[in-house]
């Protein structure tokens, strides 16, 4: 077996249970996991950042397929606390009082598990039905900017399995892309409503923290999409800080590359601190010095 193999093997093993109701074991990421999202990160293209995400959870979770969205975001909240840390402190700007607040997330204890149901039928009116089937991870790698007015149509068209009326059943995957956007294009303002509050009901997992601002009042911030989640969760590092810290890693203690990066990310934080607070000593012995010549 590679040493590498070896090493992660011996990593510690976390069984958590989805907001799926799916149970699943994995593995911490390792640091050179980490540089890879940051790079991917850097790059501002979401569909590399996903691609890239869903390769590290699949290498730490130990299983490849088409996750659901809300099972990706659950995962990865799960993989960041377990590797990075389960409690961070942020400073967010409040959008009301435009105040800076800095605000401590759990993420394992603030995580909102929205775990409804979903009727995956639509009745659109009395003879015209349509079944739905959940976005996954291939969904939102296809169209990743949903939200959007261009790819939303889309993306909805993705997400339709059967149109049914009272005459016939047709199965969207014998109809062309472009057929099915012209039936969505073609629904009624309250029919397209009731095909946004599908999406709006599927099972979700959002972040919520509660702070309070000079005015004394108790506000709230929302936290909610796989991008959105990685951009808020992934900014404990940037990657000029990542290559400062290999490199002190590197010239203080004579760690090899491979050492650091086959290393769990908060391992290496408490390293660094480490190499911090000895350098930060070695720093006050020399003014001390210095002071006593000098006197």
């Amino acid at each position: 077996m590679p040493l590498k193999d070896i090493l992660l093997s011996s990593l510690p093993q976390y069984c958590e249970t989805l907001v799926s109701g799916k149970d699943v074991c994995f593995r911490p990421m390792v640091v050179s996991e980490e540089k890879s999202l940051l790079l991917a990160k850097h790059s501002q293209n979401k569909q590399t950042i996903l691609k890239t995400l869903l390769n590290i959870i699949s290498a730490c979770f130990g299983e490849k397929k088409d996750w659901s969205i809300n099972e990706l975001e659950h995962m990865f909240l799960l993989l960041r606390a377990k590797s990075i840390g389960e409690i961070e402190g942020f400073t967010i700007k409040c959008p009301e009082t435009q105040e800076k607040t800095l605000i401590k997330v759990n993420l394992l204890k603030d995580i909102v598990l929205n775990k409804t149901k979903n009727n995956n039928k639509i009745k659109l009116n009395e003879n015209l039905l349509l079944v739905m089937k959940e976005p996954t991870a291939k969904t939102i790698l296809k169209y990743p900017e949903y939200k959007k007015s261009e790819q939303q149509y889309s993306f909805i068209a993705a997400c339709i399995k059967q149109i049914q009326n009272n005459k016939e059943i047709i199965n969207c995957e014998e109809l062309s892309e472009k057929e099915i956007l012209e039936f969505i294009q073609n629904l009624t303002p309250q029919q397209f409503k009731m095909v946004l509050n599908y999406f709006d009901k599927l099972p979700s997992v959002e972040i919520i923290c509660k702070y309070e601002t000079s005015d004394g009042k108790t506000r709230q911030i929302k936290i909610k999409g796989i991008f959105e989640l990685i951009n808020f969760f992934f900014n404990h590092l940037n990657l000029h800080l990542y290559y400062i810290q290999n490199f002190q890693m590197k010239y203080y203690h004579q760690y090899s590359l491979q050492e650091i990066e086959n290393m769990i990310p908060f391992e290496r934080t408490v390293y660094v601190e480490q190499i911090r607070s000895q350098l930060n000593q070695e720093k006050q012995r020399l003014q001390d010095r210095k002071v006593i010549i000098n006197d």
